[in-house]
């Protein structure tokens, strides 16, 4: 799927482009979803002033469920001055759509390339969550593709289910831990507690490789078709227990407190990092059934390389919430 020729890009897509005068350009992948989703970067012969030298053709499968939802949601946050891509044009039948160009420049390169524009970029980051979270989240209900859609307990038994087909049984091999085992009680009372958190809007996979990073330093958001009613917490442990790049133990403290000084209205601080490692247990063990299911499953060898790190964390959460009951949900 890294082929693209500007011939393949749908016909209404290159009917707008030629009213720009754009007749030809190169399309190199840009990254690829675990939907199968695909992005090319277009890359402009010409360019001036204040027009594009790029844009981004979305190319997604017939089958990809999230393809609407993905443009409604898009229109929502827009609407907000949340910061999303603008969508110049859509082709529905051909299930392409032309985008605002953010550049290559995820969180997790920024993190990596330069620790000192990561560390700014991690606060950025942040201040957009607690945007989402209290400016934008009172509006939910203008956008019937989030405010259908709940994650709660039902949703957070099936993502532990998912850890445990995919990790447990599939990865590791154990047998035994299905829905009548000992784990399942741990998994009831988890998902409760989680359900129980105050819901705001969610992104449900807010992480360093869904966050660009543009010249400027400012950040915007991909990647968010999943959006919807959840845990004010989870969103945050995505981030900040991220397996892609691990931060130290001292950054994590160091930005949970600047969340938590974001919001106003918070509850006291402990209560607040109690329901973090909840919902971070919760998040680790989707990201550990994702990473083993987009591997084994469907194929896509490099999420296998992440697997170790999300164990780690794991047990780095086991560790510090002084929950016993939960060293069961990672066996030795």
């Amino acid at each position: 799927m890294t082929a693209f020729a500007f011939a393949s890009v749908s016909p209404v897509l290159r009917e707008f482009l030629a009213r720009q005068g754009i007749e030809r350009g190169e399309l190199t992948l840009a990254g690829i979803a675990g939907s199968r989703r695909a992005y090319y970067r277009l890359r402009l012969p010409r360019a001036g002033g204040d027009e594009p030298s790029s844009y981004i053709v979305l190319v997604a499968p017939g089958d990809d469920l999230d393809f609407g939802r993905f443009l409604r949601i898009t229109q929502f946050y827009r609407m907000l001055r949340f910061p999303v891509p603008r969508v110049y044009c859509i082709d529905d039948a051909a299930r392409q759509v032309l985008l605002e160009d953010l550049g290559p420049v995820r969180l997790y390169d920024a993190l990596r390339e330069d620790r000192a524009r990561g560390r700014a970029g991690y606060r950025k980051t942040l201040e957009l969550l607690a945007d989402l979270q209290t400016r934008c989240g009172p509006f939910h209900r203008e956008c019937p593709d989030i405010h259908s859609r709940v994650f709660d307990k039902t949703q957070l038994l099936w993502e532990t289910g998912y850890y445990r087909e995919n990790y447990l049984e599939g990865h590791r091999g154990l047998r035994g831990l299905g829905p009548d085992s000992a784990l399942q009680p741990v998994f009831e009372a988890l998902a409760a507690r989680v359900d129980a958190h105050p819901k705001t809007i969610l992104h449900r996979d807010f992480q360093s490789q869904n966050l660009m990073v543009k010249p400027d330093g400012s950040v915007h958001v991909i990647d968010y078709q999943g959006s919807r009613l959840g845990s004010h917490a989870y969103d945050l442990a995505s981030l900040l227990l991220d397996p892609y790049v691990m931060l130290p133990d001292a950054d994590i403290a160091e930005l949970l407190a600047y969340f938590h000084s974001l919001l106003d209205g918070a509850p006291p601080f402990e209560a607040f990092r109690a329901a973090f490692w909840e919902a971070g247990m919760q998040r680790i063990m989707q990201a550990l059934g994702a990473y083993c299911f987009l591997s084994r499953v469907k194929g896509i060898a490099e999420f296998e390389a992440h697997i170790p790190a999300g164990e780690a964390r794991l047990r780095w959460l086991i560790e510090r919430a002084g929950r016993p009951e939960w060293k069961a949900i990672l066996p030795d």
